[in-house]
């Protein structure tokens, strides 16, 4: 069985380090690459990117701020224990309280913060992520935790507020029920919030069994939540649901919602436009090709993890993210039972 990734650990690594300054190069349609100015210090990389939205990376997956007539709407929670710090930088940007949060996923660097939302904001996700929450109570109080002592480490400023949030967070002693969604959907649902319209698009297993494509049309943005990984090795959780050929679907649907204006947001890299969903596409395709004709010639599982693979060598996450990837999809062409 595969365990989830340890996303706390791989954000001490560098990896999600790597990303955040890699989301501050923004991706404008029809108008090439720019660097966009930072808000002010902040212990997130928070960007603009289009008049109503905002970006912020850093310790855990791309979350999005959505401004709403008197409030915020917020995609993503981040790694655990840092769900006050994205409120508060949240709320700094001067458009009113986080009212609603929307989770695309179940992983932990997507629904770590939910406990600082949960007891005043209405918290929504697919329903198929809300029994989830409970198999990982215990990565989601360690992950905090286990925190405290890398933002220590951090050299840079306004570390004091950080480590008193995850401090707090870890003196609350959180559950389970702590995280989970207060809301929930079961298939695709268009919602208004704020004033705001929110297309939600569950296509079906993909990256998990429970993801939502976060769509606003009045600003031709997309949330992908971690259906796209923009040149960074995709994770797989097969118990969680992954299933290959869904999820190049899924990136397909990207594709035909974002158009060819549209302002594409990864769950993990740098910020874009629809060739981010392009190339997950393609990414799972080939793969997939490639995992059944090595297992129809009797290739190995570590002999088809150890090829060079030199077309995805500028991908981020290789030193652990890049097995699980590839062991992955083997087993599931090979038709290994999950568990």
């Amino acid at each position: 069985m595969l365990a989830e990734p340890n996303f706390v650990t791989l954000s001490r690594r560098g990896f999600l380090g790597a990303a955040a300054a890699a989301a501050g190069t923004v991706l404008l349609p029809g108008r090439g690459w720019a660097r966009q100015p930072a808000l002010g210090t902040t212990w997130f990389e928070w960007k603009k990117l289009t008049q109503n939205v905002y970006v912020a990376a850093g310790e855990g997956g791309n979350s999005i701020a959505i401004v709403g007539k008197g409030e915020l709407i917020l995609v993503d929670s981040k790694n655990p224990g840092f769900g006050a710090t994205l409120r508060r930088e949240a709320e700094a940007l001067g458009h009113g309280p986080v009212r609603t949060l929307i989770n695309t996923h179940h992983h932990a660097d997507h629904v770590g913060g939910n406990s600082a939302f949960t007891k005043d904001c209405v918290v929504l996700a697919h329903a198929n992520a809300k029994p989830r929450f409970a198999a990982q109570e215990k990565r989601l109080v360690d992950g905090g935790r286990n925190s405290i002592g890398q933002v220590a480490k951090n050299p840079k400023s306004g570390k004091e507020a950080v480590i008193k949030d995850l401090e707090a967070y870890v003196a609350s002693a959180p559950k389970a029920s702590d995280f989970e969604p207060t809301k929930t959907i079961a298939t695709s649902e268009t919602l208004t919030i704020a004033g705001v319209k929110i297309e939600l698009t569950h296509v079906g297993n993909g990256h998990t069994d429970n993801d939502l494509i976060v769509y606003l049309p009045d600003e031709n943005l997309l949330h992908g939540g971690d259906l796209l990984f923009h040149k960074v090795w995709p994770f797989v959780d097969r118990p969680g649901g992954f299933n290959s050929e869904g999820w190049a679907k899924s990136a397909e649907k990207i594709i035909e919602i974002a158009g060819e204006k549209g302002v594409v947001v990864p769950g993990h890299g740098a910020v874009g436009d629809r060739e981010i969903a392009q190339k997950q596409r393609q990414f799972w395709i080939a793969m997939r090709i490639k995992a059944q004709s090595a297992v129809q010639a009797g290739e190995t599982r570590e002999q088809f993890i150890k090829r060079p693979w030199d077309e995805y060598k500028d991908y981020g996450a290789a030193d652990w993210i890049k097995p699980i990837a590839l062991g992955g999809v083997y087993d599931e062409a090979a038709g290994v039972p999950v568990g």
